[in-house]
């Protein structure tokens, strides 16, 4: 239940013809008029209160709390601080709402100690870690976890002289005095999320390398596990890459978790080109795999996205929130791809004009080398009847291999475009 001081903040805004019942708490109360609609704030970072209630971080560093429909339709926000910090663009939701948030060098507590309601108190929660005075800063975080913990990655990070320093994520729990190494990273993180079930998605910085961005993934052990065999802490490698063709340039920035059709999926933003790209993991054997898709161009350049609820993801940036429910997202797209023993099965939003799908010159495939190299790979169409899946039967695709697969003429039943020509695919095992 949201405390009725926190419910107050998210109504400011509207007038009320009166209660249900003028004994009941903040949280029974009928809107029946609302307020003449303010300016959409600016939006970097969304931390979910409940399905309809949000904190967020603004562009310029301030806490703002907002109120939203069912439908995800912003009925009203209003400012929690006006302070405004150099915070990374991770927001997470502490005890008894308490707001935490990081830069380089602390990770900052702030509370609403006299209702008022507003942010009022502020604390230093994690100020102090190994090699801090050497260099050692906060690179992205805190994310909150199942687990109750707060993680954080740091870099340049070694836990002894001995070792070249690298990077890692860490975690606090209130009732420690010392951060856990969760994970071990060769290079720096800059951005990650936490799945439900523990698995890490981070984004691993490379300034120097032009081709693409590699993301990781990695499953977490619990702290019970960790507090047990402490030598046997992940290490996080890269896992996927995405090219610097499918964003045209942009830097992705935030991942977030969110689930469809039965799956767990990725979203990342490109504010730089408005995109939004889907990425599907698998795991066939040991090592993280997975694909690579252009689910949607926004209107306007976004910040971040955030699961709200199974179907409802919300959308923030410079011109305030944006709803993505699923609905509003049936563009003519490529929706999925496979590996199968026969070849690659490509999945599309509608039909496909089945004159045009039927011909190999409408596709090209190209196994591009992890370690180097290309080659372009001979295939054969098959539709399946529905028209909704297409089957490229190819000779047998090898592992450390970025597959990219242009549809660069299959339009659909209805003469529609694709959103996006190319997919790619990173095959580690096959």
């Amino acid at each position: 239940m949201i405390p009725s001081h926190l419910l107050h903040a998210l109504v400011l805004a509207f007038s009320f013809a009166g209660f249900v019942n003028a004994q009941t708490n903040s949280k029974d109360r009928v809107v029946t008029e609302i307020a003449e609609k303010k300016t959409p704030p600016s939006v970097r970072a969304i931390a979910p209160i409940d399905d309809t209630n949000v904190f967020f971080l603004t562009e310029r560093g301030g806490v703002g709390v907002a109120k939203f429909s069912p439908g995800l339709s912003l009925i009203d926000w209003e400012p929690y601080s006006e302070i405004h910090w150099n915070a990374h663009s991770d927001l997470a939701i502490g005890p008894e709402y308490s707001l935490i948030f990081a830069n380089p060098r602390e990770v900052t507590q702030a509370f609403d100690t006299d209702e008022d309601p507003g942010v009022d108190f502020y604390q230093n929660i994690i100020s102090e870690w190994a090699g801090k005075g050497e260099g050692v800063r906060i690179t992205a975080g805190p994310v909150a976890d199942a687990h109750g913990r707060l993680l954080f990655a740091l870099s340049p990070f070694t836990e002894n002289a001995e070792e070249k320093p690298k990077a890692a994520l860490v975690a606090w729990q209130p009732e420690a005095d010392e951060l856990t190494v969760v994970t071990r990273s060769q290079l720096p993180i800059a951005d990650f999320a936490i799945s439900r079930d523990s698995l890490l998605a981070a984004r691993l910085s490379m300034p120097g390398y032009k081709d693409g961005y590699y993301i990781s993934l990695t499953e977490l052990p619990s702290p019970e596990v960790i507090a047990a065999t402490p030598e046997r802490v992940p290490h996080t490698r890269p896992s996927l890459l995405i090219p610097a063709e499918m964003t045209e340039g942009g830097t992705p920035t935030q991942l977030s978790f969110f689930h469809e059709d039965g799956m767990e999926k990725l979203l990342l933003v490109v504010p730089e080109t408005q995109q939004l790209i889907e990425i599907v993991p698998s795991r066939p054997g040991s090592v993280w795999q997975g694909a690579i898709l252009l689910r949607r161009v926004m209107p306007s350049p976004i910040e971040t996205v955030i699961e709200m609820a199974p179907g409802k993801l919300l959308a923030g940036g410079a011109k305030g929130f944006t709803p993505l429910e699923k609905s509003e997202q049936d563009v003519y797209r490529i929706q999925s791809v496979a590996l199968v023993e026969s070849g690659i099965i490509l999945n599309f939003t509608e039909p496909i004009d089945r004159f045009a799908g039927s011909k190999p010159e409408s596709y090209s495939v190209q196994a591009i080398g992890l370690d180097g190299g290309k080659s372009s790979l001979p295939i054969r169409p098959v539709i399946e009847s529905d028209g909704m899946s297409v089957i490229l039967r190819t000779p047998q695709v090898s592992g450390k291999t970025v597959l990219r697969v242009v549809c660069q003429n299959v339009p659909s039943e209805d003469g529609e475009s694709l959103l996006s020509s190319a997919v790619f695919f990173t095959v580690h095992e096959k």
